[in-house]
Parts: structure tokens; sequence; C-alpha cells
């Protein structure tokens, strides 16, 4: 992909991005792969980038900790041992071994998990284990890079003589300076070392008493420093065992470096794949803090975007909040299509955006372009599931001031040179981004000038948002086909933005409305709508009045959709209740059927002995009698037993009748509480309340029924279920009765935007509750997102033994975004 101007990823925000990953990779050789990350076209590339850091995702989510530990770049010492005769030090040794410690995990790791990120693991498998080389260096180094005592027998040997005799040396020049202390030669020191020999601090006028050598005479002359004629052969002995130490140490290293060299040739690509996957795992980790998922990618070149958040905002926030000790503020999402083709009729890819000073236009469109732009470094997006990018080839930016002091440019002119660049080499496949168009210049002539550039970009069929306050482009937008109008909500009554894009409506400049809030006269700005022309002043104050109503309808249409929400959550409840009851019918009717076939069996039983009875008796009148009485008690058996069967049944059935109808409740009725209407059929909601009739809203129904039909059953409508056990039930285990109170329990819950350690717990609460209730199930609303709170939600679900499945909920349902929990 190509950028233009040189900066314009920096002015997009993408530097913020580029930063934090860079303090993500655990290693320079990442840094390094990071630092090259580039935008493209490709769409092989771009796909194959963003399922490697959605696979990544996962796993620095929910599975074991990566062992991604930091590995130095081993490049520049591989190039040191490449020689023949090459020798380096323990540290340089040291810092091979921890990287093939590394190295050997991560391939293992991945391997292990090949079926769960097989695109991970195809990375990993340019990994080549050196275990040989590994096990080798760990026995001649430790992990401070010092050299092991025991690196080899003859190593170990030697210094275990040069302990030996370096103890002899001491306390034989220990003896020497204690008598030249006695003797008044020396003062109360200790032995010191010159030239790597043993010697002792002896007073220059005395220096001819004591048999030694001098090694050397201090600064001021006073003192000699003498080594004791009794130790010297012993500090010739320990200079001799030294440098035998020295010719094995370097024997040891000149073998190891050459272990090295053999297999510098399986280590530059293990050093590639490391750094590819330590980057992949940056790119997953700055994923995951922005809550991003994987996008669709599309060859149309329409961009849809849902619910997209602006990710420098969100890094921003989460570093305000950390610092605070506080909870991040909420980044208001943006909805917006360019060039969809779904719907022919209303697609459009040019986008005018207009609207007052500071309410969020130009970061909307800065959302826009930083997204296009992480897609297009295969990175994930702070996106919901619908999403869809295409895969652009240019990306153009007017944003800022870019004004050239080199060039003595004025920045109209600076403007009027990018646009002249987008015209030249923009098409289909560019997306083009101009902040404050046909500014810098006289309004007029601006705002024409902006939309001859607009409609040459809309001509060449560039993807173009343009941010404006000229009134002329605002009509342009309204009258051109393939161009939309597009504003940022403002509140008229507090003149506050509310930073929510609106596509399909113009924004007015509310320059009057902020001028009056200020405090200027009316008589100023009276002039001033004169001055602007009745037309223009109407039109502004039109185009706000538009905007209200329209913020009005969409809260109208969001608390449609709630009461919707809230009524399909009331009929889940009962229809779960229904199927309840069906169960419990039919478990009775098994029952009912079983014990029913026993006394069958019972009597066929009897009759079968019976008739050999009076066979054996050759059917003698008093065994015949006899007989007769069996049967006809057997008969009146199996009747009792029938009775009772029945008499258990209709019980049974009438107190399931009663629990699934909610109980009359005491106290008047009031607008909100759930009635029944003749005390039977479905419970309605009081939506208005008269002396002598109320509006029920049954579903979607609405009634009017005089009041004195309705029995309350309970108060405002909550997404709660209350059942109380039936009396019969109601027994301790020890017999007693006891009288329950009412289990309430919640049916569905809504976790969105909620941390997996936050949500688990709520779960638990959830689940708990409709087991006590006896519920058949419950819902849980995660949304859709990148999925992971879902993934976490149902893992953690399936670890209880009381859950007897886990599902996604139907399509119409809420798919993906709702998890129904069975209970058992």
């Amino acid at each position: 992909m190509h950028l233009y101007p040189a900066d314009a990823a920096a002015r997009l925000g993408f530097d913020v991005l580029r930063a934090r990953l860079d303090g993500y990779a655990q290693s320079e050789l990442g840094r390094v792969v990071l630092a090259d990350l580039a935008p493209s076209s490709d769409r092989d590339w771009v796909a194959g980038e963003l399922t490697r850091v959605g696979q990544m995702q996962d796993l620095l989510g929910f599975d074991d900790p990566l062992p991604m530990a930091g590995v130095a770049d081993l490049r520049p010492l591989l190039k040191r041992v490449a020689p023949k005769g090459a020798v380096v030090d323990a540290e340089d040794l040291s810092l091979a071994l921890n990287a093939l410690v590394t190295l050997r995990r991560l391939h293992g790791y991945l391997k292990a998990r090949k079926s769960k990120y097989p695109d991970l693991w195809a990375v990993a498998e340019g990994i080549v284990p050196q275990k040989e080389l590994e096990t080798h260096l760990a026995k001649i180094v430790d992990e401070r890079g010092q050299l092991r005592d025991d690196a080899s027998a003859e190593l170990q040997k030697l210094t275990r003589q040069i302990n030996a005799r370096s103890e002899q040396l001491r306390n034989s020049v220990l003896k020497a300076l204690r008598d030249a202390v006695a003797k008044g030669y020396a003062t109360e020191d200790q032995p010191t070392l010159r030239g790597g020999r043993a010697v002792i601090p002896v007073r220059a006028e005395a220096k001819r008493k004591v048999q030694g050598f001098v090694h050397d005479v201090s600064s001021s002359g006073q003192t000699v420093y003498i080594e004791p004629a009794a130790a010297l052969d012993l500090n010739n002995e320990v200079r001799e065992l030294e440098a035998a130490r020295r010719r094995e140490i370097e024997r040891i290293l000149r073998e190891a470096t050459a272990h090295l060299r053999s297999r510098r040739q399986d280590l530059a690509p293990s050093l590639d794949a490391y750094a590819q996957l330590d980057a992949y795992a940056a790119r997953g980790r700055l994923a995951n803090d922005l809550g991003a998922l994987v996008p669709a990618l599309n060859d149309d070149g329409h961009l849809r975007i849902v619910r997209g958040r602006n990710p420098v905002l969100l890094l921003h926030f989460q570093r305000l909040a950390k610092e605070q000790d506080a909870e991040p503020r909420q980044v208001v999402p943006i909805d917006l299509n360019l060039g969809d083709p779904l719907d022919e009729d209303e697609a459009y890819h040019t986008l005018v955006i207009t609207g007052p000073n500071a309410g969020g236009k130009s970061v909307a469109m800065k959302t826009v372009g930083v997204l296009a732009l992480m897609v297009a470094h295969g990175l994930p997006v702070p996106c919901d599931a619908g999403s869809s990018f295409p895969l652009l080839d240019r990306l153009y930016v007017d944003i800022g001031d870019q004004q050239s002091m080199e060039e003595d440019l004025s920045t109209f002119t600076s403007h009027l040179t990018n646009i002249r660049t987008m015209l030249k080499d923009a098409g289909p496949r560019s997306l083009v981004l101009i902040d404050e168009a046909g500014t810098g210049t006289d309004p007029a002539e601006g705002g024409a000038l902006a939309q001859a550039v607009l409609e040459g970009l809309h001509e060449r069929g560039a993807r173009t948002i343009a941010t404006t306050h000229h009134g002329t482009l605002k009509a342009f937008a309204h009258n051109t086909p393939g161009v939309e109008n597009g504003s940022m909500q403002f509140d008229r009554a507090t003149l506050a933005p509310t930073y929510r894009f609106q596509a399909g409506i113009p924004g007015s400049s509310y320059a009057f409305d902020i001028a009056a809030r200020v405090g200027l006269d009316g008589d100023t700005i009276g002039r001033a709508r004169a001055l602007v022309g009745e037309g223009k002043a109407s039109l502004e104050d039109l185009i706000a009045t538009f905007e209200a109503r329209a913020q009005e309808a969409e809260s109208r249409v969001e608390e449609a959709e709630s009461r919707a929400r809230e009524a399909e959550s009331v009929r889940k409840k009962y229809d779960d209740l229904l199927e309840q009851l069906r169960a419990r019918k039919d478990e009775y009717r098994a029952e009912a059927i079983a014990q029913a076939d026993q006394i069958v069996k019972e009597a066929n039983a009897r009759i079968e002995r019976a008739v050999r009875e009076i066979k054996e008796a050759e059917a003698e009148k008093e065994t015949t009698k006899e007989v007769r009485a069996d049967i006809a008690k057997l008969k009146a058996t199996v009747r009792k037993k029938q009775q009772q069967v029945e008499r258990r049944q209709r019980k049974r059935n009438k107190r399931t009748q009663k629990q699934s109808a909610p109980p009359a409740v005491a106290g008047p009725i009031q607008e909100g509480d759930q009635v029944r209407i003749d005390g039977a059929g479905a419970v309605g909601e009081v939506l208005e309340l008269g002396d002598r009739e109320a509006l029920v809203a049954l579903g979607a129904l609405k009634t009017r029924v005089k009041t004195k039909r309705l029995t309350k059953v309970g108060g405002p409508r909550e997404q709660r279920v209350e059942i109380r056990a039936p009396k019969s039930d109601r027994t301790s285990s020890s017999g007693i009765g006891s009288d329950l109170p009412a289990v309430h329990a919640q049916t569905r819950i809504d976790l969105r935007g909620q941390r997996v350690e936050e949500a688990l717990p709520a779960v638990d609460r959830l689940v708990d509750e409709a087991l006590a209730a006896g519920l058949p199930s419950v819902e849980v609303l995660h949304g859709k997102g990148t999925g992971a709170l879902r993934i976490a939600i149902q893992r953690h679900l399936q670890q209880r033994r009381d859950v007897a499945g886990v599902s996604e909920a139907a399509w119409n349902q809420g798919g993906a975004g709702v998890t129904v929990v069975e209970l058992g």
C-alpha cells in the first residue's frame, strides 16, 4: 500500500500503536521485525497475518503462558564464530545457551498445540532444537555468564590445587608479616598483591632487615612491598597453576566455539522464526488490549465499520485510568459504511461530514483511516463482528497544517499540493481523507474548489471522506448520487458534543447558539443572522431541529428495542416454565403407566396361579369357591390401586397448574404492574391506568380492559423469575415441614464490556441462583466482539458438574453473542 504524504501514518496516530508494539516485543529481534512491518494490499499476506495474530490473541488470552523469554540477537556472535579456530568468551556462550533453551521450549510449546494454532506452528516449525549443543554449553557456563569450575575434570583439579596452594601462601605471608610487625619493621596491615605475587608492606628504612624481594614502593616512598623469601616457591607454584588453568579455559572455550560453529546454519533460521513469533506476540498483546478482532476482508472496495473504536483514544484512556487508578473512559464507537454494495440504491463512496468545531469530525475520520491502516499491517481492529475492510492500494491523508517552511508554502498551497497528487493517482482502491476541505482562502471560492475536488475524486471511484463547514458541500452531498452527508451528534440543550456519528444527516455549526450561550448580546447575534441571510439562518435552524428529532427518534428506537428484548426474555421465561411443566407431566404419566403395568403383572400372575390350582384340584367346589374369592379380592385391589393412581395424578396436575400461574399479589394495581385478565391467560403489563379502564400490553398486542377484570400478579417487570416449592415438597430431611421462601433467580445476565475476571463470578452467581430456583436453563449475554469473553465463559461453565450443556443461542435470539446454559 502506498501512503501519501510520507508522514500519513503518524498523522492518523499509527505511531502511537507502533510505540506500544515496540514495548511489547520481548527481544531486539522482534523489534526489528516490527520496525520493518509495512502496510500491504496483498490479500494473501494480509489474511495470513491476521490469522496468525488472531491465533496469538487466543493463545495469550486463554492458554498457558507463552515461553517467550528475551533472546539475544546472536547474529553478530554467529559471524564471529565462523572463522576456524575462533574463540568466544563465556558470556557469549551463556547468551547462546539462554537462546537455545528458549527456542527449544517455544518449539515444544507450539508443537503440543499445533492443532489449536496451526498457523503459528507453521512458523515455529522453522525452529530447530539443538539439545546436544544446549547440553554441552550447560556443562561449561552458568546463567550468569561465568565459566563453571567443573567445566572439565582438569579445570576442576587445577582449581582445587590453586585454592590449596593459595591458602598455604597466604599463611606463609601472614607469618612473615607478623614477624616483621613484632620487630617493628612493619605496621599492622594486610598482605597484598604486586605483579600477581603476594607481598607484605615494610617501612622503607627496614627493607634490608627483611629477607625477600622488593616488588614495589608506595607513592610516598615510605613503604616498600617485599615478597618474603619463605613464600617465593609457593608464589611460583601458584603462578604456574594459574597459567595452566588459563590454558585449560582457552581449550574449553575453543572446543565450545567449534560446537557452536558447527550448528550456526541451523541457528540462523531458528532465530528468524523466533523473531516472527515475538512480533506476532506483540501484536496479539496489543489486539487484546484494544479488545480487537480479525475483520472480514473484501475485494469490492467497500468499507463497513461496526462499532469501531479509535485505538489511539483507547490506549490514551487506558493510560490515564492506570495513572489515576480508575476505570478507563469509554470511547464512543462509530458505525459507517463506505461503498457498501449490499444496497446499490443507498450505497455511497463519498462522505461529507459537517458540524460544529470540537464535535469529533476529525476524530471520526481519523478512526476510519487508522483502522484501515491497521488491517493493512495485519493487525486486528477494535470493531464488532460484521466489520469488513477492503484491500487498499493507496491511502491519502490531508489532515492538519502541512505547511513546508523550506518551500515557503502557505497552508492553503500545501493543501492544494496534496489535492493535486490525489486527483492524479487516486482510484477505486484508494481511501482519501481530507480535513476541513475548502479552508484557508475565500469561503465562496474555497467551497467551490472543495466541491470540484470531491466531484473529481468521486468520478475516479475513490473512497473519500471530507470534513467541512461549507454549506454548499452539504447541498452537494444531498443532491449527488453516491455522495452522502454525515455529522456528529450535538446536544442542542447543553451545546455539548456526543461524539456519535450519524450518516445521512448534515450537521449544523450551532454558531449562533454557542454565541448566545457564551453571553454574546442579542443585538449582535441578530445582526449576524441578518448578515448571513434569513435563508441560511433558517436552514441551519432546520438542520439543528432535524438533528434533534433524529436523536429523539433514535432514543425511542433504542427504548423500543429494549422493551422488545424484555418481552422476548419474559416469553422465553414462560416457555421454559411450560417445558418444565410438560416434562413433569411426562414423568407423572410414565410413573402411572409403570404402576399400572406392575398391577397388571401381579394380577396376571395371580390368575395363572388360580387356574393352575383349579386344574390341580380337579375343580372341586370348595377350591373353586376359594379361587373365585381370591380373584374377586384381586380385582378389588386392582381397582383400589387404579383409583389411588388416578387421585394422585389429579392432585399433581392441580399442583402443576397452580405452580404455572403466578399467585395474586395484594395491593392496588399501578402502571407497570403485571396482571392477568379474568384470573387466567397470559400475563400482561399495565401501560396506562384510568378510573375504570386500563391499557394492558400482552406481548405485541395492546387492549383496554375494565380494571375490575384485572388480577395483580406482580410489580414492574424485571428479568427475574420467582418459583415457590410446592407444599408437598416443603419438608426438611428430618421430616418436619417448613414454609420455604420464594427463590429469586435471574434468567439472563448482560456481561458485555466486562473483563473475564469480573464476568466469571457473575456467571457463577447466575447459575447458583437458577439451580436453587429449579430453572432448566439461563442465558448469558456477552456479545460477539473478539470472542474472548465468550470462550472464557463457556470453558468455565463446562467445568461445572451441575451444568448439563452449553450452546450458542439461535440466530434470532442473539446467535454467538448469547450462551444458553442447560442446568442439570
